[in-house]
């Protein structure tokens, strides 16, 4: 490897926001998974939780190579599944809470904060969950926030991986551009 690559692999390295981590709770679909992760990269997220409980295919970070267009090796990850873990996702939550991160649920509910109105913690861990049923119940029940991005259409929501992409931009233009 060249000299200049090692350079630049360290300076964007450096450059990660280790007080935000992405956990994905259940996606199923590996191409929504590969695009978070692609998301992930392009807003400077270092880390990401992968979660399940349900989904009976679990997948590695490694096979999301060709759907994140190669940036899911920039990222670092933790897998909790049902081999490692009685509960994976409240063991998930129950680490995060002990390194003092918040808990933020994406949820489909108008009574949630929404978005734009939502202020950032210090330290997060944003929960996304399955394409079709959402969080878990464990998940919505345990978080420090609930956050929706308000809808406008007809439509209820959005494709997992888009709203991934929101609350990225979301926080990003928060705490970067707003300090």
């Amino acid at each position: 490897m060249r000299e200049e690559r090692k350079k630049k692999i360290e300076e964007v390295y450096q450059k990660r926001d280790k007080n935000f981590i992405v956990v994905l709770e259940d996606i199923k679909d590996k191409h929504n998974a590969g695009a978070i992760l692609r998301s992930c990269d392009a807003f400077g997220i270092l880390y990401v939780y992968l979660i399940f409980n349900k989904v009976k295919e679990t997948y590695a970070p490694e096979e999301l190579m060709s759907s994140s267009v190669g940036s899911s090796r920039w990222l670092e990850y933790k897998i909790f599944d049902q081999r490692d873990y009685q509960n994976p996702t409240i063991s998930c939550i129950e680490e995060l809470k002990q390194n003092n991160f918040k808990i933020i649920a994406t949820v489909i509910d108008e009574t949630a904060i929404k978005l734009p109105n939502f202020e950032w913690p210090d330290k997060v861990a944003l929960f996304l969950g399955n394409e079709v049923n959402g969080l878990t119940e464990e998940a919505i029940n345990l978080a420090d926030y609930k956050v929706y991005i308000p809808m406008y259409g007809m439509v209820q929501s959005l494709n997992v991986s888009v709203s991934a992409g929101i609350f990225f931009y979301d926080y990003i233009v928060k705490r970067k551009f707003n300090q």
